[in-house]
């Protein structure tokens, strides 16, 4: 639910100037979730939401462009890692020996807020999501990112 509601955030503030939370609060109350000002305040948190200038003079809401530092960890990821599969609620993730800690920092970086947690071995990482359907989602995220 929270991942939904975060995605479905993002596309809002990409749509229209969302000045406030409240005024965000709202727009996810029309699209039918039912969430609090708190809430909607720990998904701003969460997803590194900027204020940036408005067309009339004020701020908006928006997401934070990527980052040089995003495109590194991306590059680690994609010459690192092997196979990406999931099965129930787990996805695991296949690296060149030795390499299975870096890409897990990165994996951390780049979609932890998304996930309850990543182990990582020498080769082997599993991250562990909410749910089987948070695991495919995670999974389908993973594989176009990274162009695998």
């Amino acid at each position: 639910m929270r991942q939904k509601r975060q995605e479905q955030i993002l596309q809002i503030i990409s749509e229209n100037d969302i000045k406030t939370q409240e005024q965000l609060t709202e727009a996810l109350r029309a699209l039918g979730y039912i969430t609090t000002q708190a809430t909607v305040s720990r998904d701003i948190k969460e997803l590194g939401l900027i204020k940036i200038s408005s067309k009339d003079g004020g701020y908006k809401y928006a997401a934070k462009p990527s980052s040089t530092i995003e495109q590194k960890h991306i590059e680690i990821f994609s010459d690192a890692v092997i196979n990406i599969s999931y099965a129930l609620h787990t996805v695991v993730i296949r690296t060149y020996p030795g390499m299975a800690q870096a890409v897990c920092a990165s994996c951390d970086i780049l979609v932890g807020n998304k996930i309850l947690g990543s182990v990582a071995g020498d080769d082997t990482i599993l991250i562990i999501t909410q749910s089987e359907a948070a695991a495919g989602d995670m999974y389908t995220e993973l594989k176009k990112i990274f162009k695998m």
